[in-house]
């Protein structure tokens, strides 16, 4: 109910971007990041009313975000088979295909991925736990995949599932990716997946609209620092009301959204459409990706 109340809080004064905070977890912030909380609350806004459908409130408008690129993709473009979804442009193709796996998948037979008309895979390399140590643990079968996936030709980027609540944490978290991945180049982003987890113990749940922002902003940095491309990957519910978007404009979007053509506002480069797909050389569900060249390409 309090992230309800929050996010009805948010829809309505997004005019001043006044995003819900709850009380942050972090008991350690500096006085400079309170500073910052306080005074980065008001974000600059075009006017432009948006009208989104939100799963919880419905339709509603929302005010656009000044200097936030916005979605440009033709809905007409999209065609699909009986697996993947791909994305043309006047004629040419403007996408690639993709999947993204955990140790979950169990045994992967990379060539039959590659043979179903896979072009990429964003792999976990780990992630943080819930509880109060929130301690971070590496994918079992993180380097397997990668090394499985680039013997037969497919690209690879990497994901971390984030439980950051400071940005300390978060930047802990990059540097993690760092030490499992250590020399292994990857071709595609590496995405912070921070999600509000809804009816569990997640360590998120009481995070403040601005430390959530901070966060992604500090592991995205440290990603780039250490050489590789950051990406953001999220839902439209994190992206609309949790983080500030003007202040990650510059981070290309992973955006999730299970549906057969997207309706996000706002620029996203790589697009999560399906988690139950259907892919040759893997037991079981997969999620499916298609990413936009035309947007990003990493390839």
């Amino acid at each position: 109910m309090k992230r309800i109340t929050c996010m009805l809080i948010a829809s309505a004064m997004l005019v001043s971007a006044a995003l819900c905070g709850c009380s942050d977890e972090n008991s350690n912030s500096s006085s400079s990041q309170t500073a910052t909380a306080a005074t980065d609350t008001t974000v600059k806004t075009t006017g432009n009313k948006i009208h989104i459908n939100d799963s919880t409130l419905g339709e509603i408008w929302i005010t656009e975000l000044d200097g936030v690129p916005v979605n440009k993709l033709d809905n007409n473009g999209f065609t699909a088979d009986s697996n993947l979804k791909y994305y043309s442009e006047n004629g040419k193709s403007a996408s690639t295909e993709g999947i993204d796996v955990s140790s979950y998948s169990g045994d992967i037979d990379w060539k039959k991925v590659k043979e179903s008309g896979i072009d990429f895979a964003m792999i976990r390399v780990g992630g943080r736990g819930y509880g109060e140590n929130g301690e971070m643990y590496t994918d079992e079968r993180a380097l397997e995949y990668i090394n499985g996936a680039k013997a037969e030709g497919i690209k690879v980027g990497a994901y971390f599932f984030s439980q950051a609540i400071s940005t300390e944490e978060a930047i802990e978290e990059a540097d993690y990716v760092k030490t499992v991945l250590g020399d292994i180049k990857l071709d595609y982003p590496v995405a912070y997946d921070w999600e509000i987890i809804k009816n569990d113990d997640a360590r998120t749940d009481n995070v403040s609209a601005n430390q959530a922002t901070e966060c992604a902003r500090a592991f995205c940095d440290r990603v780039k620092e250490l050489g590789y491309t950051p990406i953001l990957y999220s839902p439209s519910r994190e992206l609309y009301f949790k983080y500030d978007l003007s202040r990650l404009a510059d981070i290309d979007i992973w955006y999730c959204e299970y549906a057969n053509v997207p309706t996000f506002y706002y620029e996203f480069s790589m697009w999560q459409y399906s988690a139950t797909g259907t892919i040759d050389g893997i037991e079981g569900a997969v999620d499916l990706n298609v990413c936009f060249t035309n947007v990003a390409d990493y390839g």
